[in-house]
Parts: C-alpha cells; structure tokens; sequence
C-alpha cells in the first residue's frame, strides 16, 4: 500500500479516529490502533475504536496501490503533529511496517495486519432520523455538563434522548441539577425511541459536529450510528431505564426574576472566589429590582455584589453551588434570563430560550 496525502488534512483525520482509541494494557494491542485502508483510486479509510464507540472517516489521499494497515494512533497522531504542512508520502511493506516520508525526514512506525481489527457495522440509514449538525452539537453542549459521573448510577452516565413524533428531547441530571432541552425535527416519527447516549460518545460527537450540514442516526436496541457525510460514530447505547424527569420539573413559581446573563455569570464567578471546598455556597437575595450575590468563607472572607434585575413576586432568598449555575450560565448564548423560584428549600428553575429548561437543587443557608 502506498499513498500521497496533504499532511494537514491526514493529522485532522488521524485525531479524529484516535481520539476512540484506547491506551489501556489490560485490553487487546490492535484496540489502540488505527485502521488506514484504501477505498476507491482517490480515498483512504481511516477507523478506530474501544469496541464501545467506533469512528470512521474518508478522505482524499493521492492516487495509490491498495492495502490496509493498523498503525498505533496516539503514535501517528503525536509524529504528525510534529511534521511541517506539505506533502507525505506513506508506504506500508509486507511486514506491516509503516514508512512515514515528509520532505527530507523519514519514519518507520511498526503497524499490525488488518485481520484482527473489529469489524466495522454495515447500517441500513433508509429510515435514519435527521437533524441540523448545528442544533444537535448545541443540544448535547446545553445539557452534557449535567451528566452524573457517579458510576453506581450508570443510567445517569449519559444524555437520554427521547425522541416522540416530530420532537426531540435531551436531558441530563446527576441527581443535583437537571438540564433539558427540546427541539422540532424536520419529520415526523410514527414509532417513539428513546435511548442513553454514554458519556464518551457525547464527548467525540461535540467535537465532531460542524455548524453546516446534517446528521443522520439510525438506531437499535443497544447501539446508535450517526451518519455525518464523510464521517461514521457508532456507540453502543446505556441499558437501563431513565428516571422520569418530568417529575423533578418545578410546576410553580412565586418569584421570577429577569437578569441579565452575562452580569449574573461574572458575578457569580467573583463570589465563588471566597467559597471553600467545606462551604461551596452562594447566596442569592431575590428583591424587587435588583438581584444581592454574597458568598462568606470564615477562613478567606466574604464577597457581596448587586445586579439589576426585574423581579415579579415575593422577595426571597436562596443559596445554590456556584459551580452549577456557572455551568449553564457559560453554555448559554442569550442576553437575558429567567429565574423561577418557589420557597428556599425547593428546587430553583432557570429558563434560556424557549425549548431549555435547568433545574437546580437549592443549599441549605446557615
């Protein structure tokens, strides 16, 4: 096998396929490889996985001899990151070497036969569901930071994502905040589906997703394929049952409060400074036309700020992790938003746009 290809455009790809790999020891050596294959007189293949997730992608590679190899992926990734831009030539000898060649440098990377490489699924896309690259990324950005990471909890160790005619939800939760987003998809599905993206796969699919284009996923019981053109993830899916969410939803509100995004972030930001890893709270004075933020340490001090806001209802105070309210307040991309709130001890509801919904569990006030 020997081929031509733009060293920018192959260390995209590579990164993109070895971002799956795994480095671990206890596992086959192939599952940290790459598969590079040629497809076609102008296209190379490249594919990595950990046999939960699998990425594949074409690309445009010089004319070339047929072949396939394994290389290790962090390897090549590492090597070319190090090449200039320009021209390199690949040739892979019998013994499954592979000889790296870019201007006047020259490498050899021991690479493995294809044989024991897993095999790639072959999916039926006919009645795949279609959504906006952009609105996809954007859903799964609004809700990943709320994903638990409680391992005992595996079914909370992903976005669920439930799809029921021509609307599509995302929501994450690690029992301490909730986060929830709808959207309306182009068609209309007879039959509901609903599963559990992993947490890995929401990882690579962000990073994946562009601003143009589609995305299409054709989905089973225990795996889903995402179809972006040129590029192939497949995952399997979480097992297990996702708790209703629609419970933990604040139905109520006594005090809602307009502010402006931006300013509530920063001055969140500043508050949490002088919390400590024993009192990681802030307090929140709802008044009638102005927000008060404090936070208090007894070993580092205290912090107090004020920020115009539009209250309608009683005034009330709360106390919520800073951390949680940063998390959304950084995703968002809108000017003003809303806080609905019940009592100090209930569960506080930020509203973005019209289709996102947080949930946030209050703290206790000394």
């Amino acid at each position: 096998m020997e081929f031509q290809i733009d060293r920018d455009k192959f260390l995209q790809s590579v990164a993109l396929v070895s971002g799956v790999t795994t480095q671990k020891t206890n596992t086959l050596p192939i599952l940290g490889n790459i598969l590079i294959e040629s497809k076609g007189s102008t296209e190379i293949l490249l594919a990595g996985t950990d046999l939960e997730l699998g990425v594949t992608t074409i690309l445009e590679a010089g004319p070339h001899t047929e072949g396939a190899v394994t290389v290790p992926g962090k390897k090549l990734h590492d090597l070319l990151r190090e090449l200039p831009s320009g021209k390199v030539e690949v040739t892979v000898a019998k013994n499954n070497a592979v000889n790296i060649k870019a201007g006047k440098a020259f490498f050899k990377i021991m690479g493995l036969a294809k044989d024991d490489f897993p095999k790639l699924p072959e999916t039926d896309f006919s009645s795949a569901i279609e959504i906006g690259q952009q609105v996809f990324k954007e859903c799964l950005l609004l809700t990943a930071f709320a994903i638990s990471h409680d391992e005992t909890r595996y079914v909370l160790n992903g976005i669920y994502i439930q799809i029921t005619g021509n609307k599509i939800r995302f929501v994450a939760t690690d029992g301490r905040r909730l986060a929830f987003v709808e959207k309306k998809l182009p068609t209309s599905l007879e039959n509901p589906i609903e599963m559990i993206l992993p947490t890995k796969a929401v990882q690579e699919l962000t990073r994946i997703l562009g601003r143009e284009g589609v995305v299409r996923m054709a989905v089973t019981k225990t795996q889903v394929v995402f179809d972006l053109g040129k590029t192939i993830l497949s995952t399997r899916l979480i097992e297990g049952h996702f708790p209703n969410y629609e419970q933990v939803i604040p139905k109520e509100e006594k005090t809602t409060s307009q502010v402006k995004r931006e300013e509530l972030l920063q001055a969140v930001r500043r508050a949490a400074l002088l919390t400590s890893p024993e009192s990681q709270l802030v307090k929140f004075d709802f008044l009638k036309d102005r927000l008060l933020i404090s936070s208090r340490s007894p070993n580092l001090g205290e912090a107090k700020e004020e920020i115009a806001a539009e209250a309608i209802g009683g005034e009330l105070a709360i106390g919520f992790n800073p951390i949680y309210l940063m998390d959304v307040l950084k995703n968002l991309d809108i000017e003003t938003i809303s806080f609905c709130l019940t009592e100090p001890d209930k569960p506080g509801l930020l509203r973005g746009k019209e289709d996102y919904l947080y949930v946030v569990m209050p703290m206790q006030l000394n």
